[in-house]
């Protein structure tokens, strides 16, 4: 890994800050299921043969990334994509960077979408299959080498994500049980 990701690990880690409350014990598991993300987007571009910069060096990508399960922790619900996007918008606007709300907000919204989203190099594509390997636990790679994931979780070690997912699933189906994964879209 290059000295870009020095940079990458405390851009999110600043931008992950004012969080801290909530995210509690979760915070390293977002934490490194943020930058794993990030990572993989790298990867899946890379992959690709498509020319230009890495994803995770552009502004939608990290603010997508860091806001994309937010909502989770912000608004106490599963049901967290519409918080979660309000959050990254909200941002982008403090920033302004309202340029940006569409596509953050479409790749926030799609990054459970069943069917793809676009070409796989397209932003909201590229971060939806970034997220399912990572969500997976790289048994969905899209191309992408075991390996290649393996060396991520070493970098970036779980931390209790995956299980805090299994917890909050279990959860939500026992109050839900007709909508267990308000997530998922088609």
């Amino acid at each position: 890994m290059t000295q870009h990701t020095g940079e990458l690990d405390q851009t999110i880690a600043h931008r992950l800050e004012p969080w801290t409350a909530r995210l509690g014990d979760d915070r390293k598991a977002y934490f490194h299921h943020v930058l794993r993300v990030l990572r993989l987007t790298d990867l899946l571009f890379t992959h690709s043969g498509e020319p230009g910069a890495p994803p995770s060096t552009r502004e939608e990508f990290r603010t997508a990334a860091v806001f994309h399960d937010l909502g989770i922790w912000a608004a106490g619900t599963f049901d967290y994509l519409e918080p979660s996007c309000a959050l990254s918008c909200d941002w982008l606007i403090a920033q302004r960077r309202e340029d940006l709300t569409e596509v953050v907000g479409s790749m926030i919204h799609d990054h459970h979408r069943i069917r793809p989203a676009g070409k796989p190099t397209d932003p909201v594509e590229l971060f939806r299959r970034a997220d399912l390997i990572d969500v997976s636990l790289g048994a969905i790679r899209f191309g992408l080498p075991y390996s290649a994931y393996s060396t991520l979780t070493r970098r970036y070690p779980d931390s209790g994500f995956h299980y805090k997912l299994v917890e909050l699933t279990i959860r939500r189906a026992l109050i839900h049980p007709l909508s267990p994964l308000p997530m998922i879209r088609w």
